[in-house]
């Protein structure tokens, strides 16, 4: 039988963020990398979300431009991936 876990407040706190940050990404997919279960994730929403957001809610408008902006910085990332591909074949057959 498995020990049950605790985790420190810190942990709980970063993974909502995570969580309220988390841009195309599903629930489980967060719960998996940080290695919990997704409805643990929900119960740490319901506690830390109130702390967290008061004041800082973010309009509309910078949801969509923090989007964007992810949406971006996955593309450049996967251009930036794909150029280091071809400049190491391109060494490759230089040589």
């Amino acid at each position: 039988m498995q020990k049950r876990q605790s985790r420190p407040s810190s942990f709980k706190k970063d993974a909502v963020r995570r969580l309220l940050a988390r841009g195309t990404k599903s629930v489980s997919e967060i719960a998996q990398e940080l290695g919990v279960s997704p409805s643990m994730l929900h119960r740490w929403r319901e506690r830390f979300e109130p702390e967290l957001t008061s004041g800082t809610q973010q309009s509309q408008g910078e949801r969509d431009e923090v989007e964007r902006l992810r949406r971006e910085l996955r593309e450049l990332q996967a251009e930036n991936s794909l150029l280091k591909k071809a400049a190491a074949l391109f060494a490759k057959d230089v040589k």
